[in-house]
């Protein structure tokens, strides 16, 4: 719940997100690999937040909305090249969608989204979620 400016609680606003896949928390470095007039230019990164589909980072020097960039990742077990192509850009973040990936980009993605829920459920578990229901009733 938010509150309004006079102090009262009001129902949360809904929010629609448009994504197909859950997107997991992660800060892994990142490098970008951007092709301007000029030539190529390397720019180094933050993970923000990683699906299969895509992700969100902070990037030194934004990139232009339906620009098409490669994406390094390193990954525990393996270094994920990708391309991707920008589909919003502010000073804040960037986000990516990621163009049909290799098996071995895929795997190595899934495998790395896997740990992080893994790690993610270890720190929250939802061992209370039976009081939340047991209290709303």
């Amino acid at each position: 719940m938010y509150a309004e400016n006079r102090g009262t609680l009001t129902r949360s606003r809904v929010f629609k997100v448009r994504r197909r896949e859950p997107r997991y928390v992660s800060s892994v470095q990142v490098t970008l690999q951007r092709f301007l007039r000029f030539g190529p230019v390397v720019t180094r990164g933050l993970v923000l937040d990683i699906s299969v589909r895509g992700m969100s980072a902070l990037v030194c020097g934004m990139p232009q909305v339906g620009e098409t960039v490669v994406i390094a990742l390193p990954l525990p077990n393996i270094s994920v090249e990708m391309l991707a192509r920008v589909r919003h850009s502010s000073d804040a973040k960037s986000g990516f969608e990621f163009y049909p990936l290799s098996s071995m980009a895929q795997e190595g993605i899934q495998d790395f989204i896997r740990r992080l829920k893994q790690h993610e459920e270890s720190m929250f578990p939802y061992a209370y979620s039976s009081a939340i229901k047991a209290g709303s009733g």
